[in-house]
């Protein structure tokens, strides 16, 4: 009986759900329930529209959780490639249009949906270093958590609930939040969630920003998309529930033509560039080949439990949020946010799809979540609620200490790499004066770029989506792989050297390789020339070195 209950409760609130404010949700509720709903009893901190902040309560805390999503304090492989693009930006004061970096695609196309992050980056870089670039990150996520509260604070609900909300998003979006354009994806998805929360609740707010900042994001990075499809699924569940309802016309007007706008804004300034850079890159199947990250998040479950028992404990805490959306939506669906609780299921679908969406889904999910649950809590009492504040703030400032003095890489002047890349064999490169095409490992393209232009090109890097063809994203699929067509990135191309992992097969296919030798050889490396090359002559038994065990930026 009660499953049944919930189930028909839960089909008529999707069919009448309906846009109504915080201060109508409890006549609703008695219209609805047939219950005498008693007045909201707002404590200190809270304004009568039902808004607290967890800013006001918990400030500490909300520190300590900003340093909780700004732990990653390592690269990335594009980090190096994002600053020298965008210093090259910087001295010639334009756009990149054409490639220079690469022999296989030299002065080709290139649509670089990132440019404006990489000249903010660059900039950062050349008048702050690392320490500047670490300042940027954390600001980044402060903002974002920032907003991610604000969203929280629209749904009414007490400050535990929010604060459990918001450390569940955090926990599972924490890992993401690199040095990468993907931080201004997230700032401004929160910001997209306060301002769509404020409209869903109050019907008030400046939801005309989404057009100034579906401008600006679709200039920063290729995740404006998830912005925009959010904006679009707002509008139209607006518009369908003011039709069924014959209501609220002018307000379903006024969210189609923000979001119409938000949608050519993002035209500026290079038309259709932007949009062509990104279905590239989310059409194309070297994406989901290469990329972990754009994996199914059931693969990444897997190699995580694989690789790190401990690791898949981030995922636990998005399933857990769409744990607890399910059961609180299924058992108090009457919560005046339809539209909302479409974005946090498309985005969990998103993330189900490709793991690089899980902050996504968790920041949009943790705002229904807090709402449903506060009314779940409300049906429990069957009275009216009084909202719980958070603890004294001690053992918060101690919690902060803690990780201040346990992570002082956050403050540090340096920044280690994410993983093991080519330093010494750069360097034997520089110091026996090599040039010409190198057929690199991927992950370590634009570092190359970044150490050994001009004298080298790469056969391919991370800008596959924006750069090259086709075919030579084939060809070097093959060669990695080791499948059909494999020789192709050796005969095909005008390729003098290859410089990939020695834990890599790629390495054994070398060694074996007719017309290849190796010349050097340390721990992580092998650089292989080509058998009649003057250096192969000069160094007939490879040189052997020792790589360093642990590597800095840059």
């Amino acid at each position: 009986m009660l499953l049944a209950s919930s189930a028909s409760r839960f089909v008529h609130w999707i069919l009448g759900a309906q846009v109504i404010s915080v201060d109508q949700l409890a006549l609703v509720e008695s219209e609805q329930t047939g219950r005498r709903i008693e007045s909201r009893v707002f404590p200190e901190g809270q304004s009568e529209q039902g808004h607290s902040s967890l800013l006001y309560y918990a400030p500490l805390l909300v520190l300590t959780l900003i340093i909780v999503g700004n732990l990653w304090q390592k690269t990335d492989p594009d980090l190096w490639g994002h600053i020298r693009f965008g210093q090259m930006m910087l001295s010639t004061r334009h756009i990149v249009s054409h490639d220079e970096f690469s022999y296989t695609a030299f002065n080709h196309s290139w649509r670089d949906h990132e440019y404006l992050t990489e000249i903010i980056m660059a900039a950062i870089y050349d008048a702050a270093g690392i320490v500047g670039l670490k300042v940027w990150k954390l600001a980044c996520v402060a903002a974002t958590i920032f907003f991610l509260i604000q969203g929280l604070a629209e749904t009414g609900s007490g400050s535990l609930i929010q604060l459990t909300a918001l450390g569940f998003a955090i926990e599972a979006m924490a890992q993401f939040t690199q040095f990468r354009p993907q931080v201004h994806s997230y700032l401004l998805f929160a910001l997209t969630l306060a301002l769509l929360a404020k409209d869903n609740y109050r019907s008030s707010g400046p939801l005309w920003l989404m057009v100034p900042v579906m401008w600006l994001w679709s200039n920063l990075h290729g995740g404006f998309i998830v912005g925009l499809i959010a904006l679009v699924i707002y509008a139209g569940a607006v518009v369908a529930i003011a039709l069924r309802d014959s209501r609220n016309l002018r307000h379903a007007r006024k969210v189609t033509a923000v979001a119409a706008a938000a949608a050519s804004a993002t035209l500026l300034p290079n038309g259709l560039t932007t949009w062509h850079a990104l279905l590239t890159t989310i059409s194309a199947p070297a994406t989901f080949t290469i990329f972990t990250e754009w994996q199914p998040l059931s693969n990444a479950i897997a190699e995580q439990w694989r690789f790190n028992h401990y690791g898949i404990i981030i995922y636990l805490f998005l399933i857990a949020l769409w744990l607890g959306l399910l059961v609180s939506v299924g058992w108090r669906p009457y919560g005046a946010d339809f539209p909302l609780i479409l974005i946090a299921a498309v985005m969990a679908l998103a993330a189900l799809k490709s793991v690089r969406n899980v902050p996504f889904a968790a920041m949009a999910s943790a705002i229904p979540v807090a709402r449903h649950l506060e009314l779940l809590l409300q049906s429990w009492r069957r009275k009216s609620p009084t909202r719980a504040t958070v603890p004294a703030w001690a053992p918060y400032a101690l919690a902060l200490a803690a990780l201040l003095l346990t992570n002082r890489e956050i403050v540090s002047s340096q920044l280690e790499t994410d993983m093991s890349y080519p330093a010494s064999a750069a360097d034997f490169m520089k110091q026996n004066r090599l040039h010409g095409n190198v057929l690199v490992y991927f992950c370590w393209g634009e570092y190359l770029i970044w150490h050994l232009t001009p004298d080298f090109k790469v056969f391919f890097d991370s800008r596959y989506d924006m750069v090259y063809p086709s075919h030579v994203t084939n060809d070097y699929l093959a060669f990695y792989w080791g499948s059909a067509g494999a020789e192709n990135a050796l005969t095909n191309y005008r390729t003098d050297f290859v410089l990939f992992p020695t834990t890599e097969t790629v390495y054994d296919r070398m060694i074996k390789a007719r017309g290849w030798k190796l010349i050097y050889c340390d721990r992580e490396a092998a650089l292989f020339a080509r058998k009649d090359s003057p250096i192969a002559q000069v160094h007939p038994i490879p040189v052997t070195e020792k790589a360093p065990s642990l590597q800095y930026f840059p």
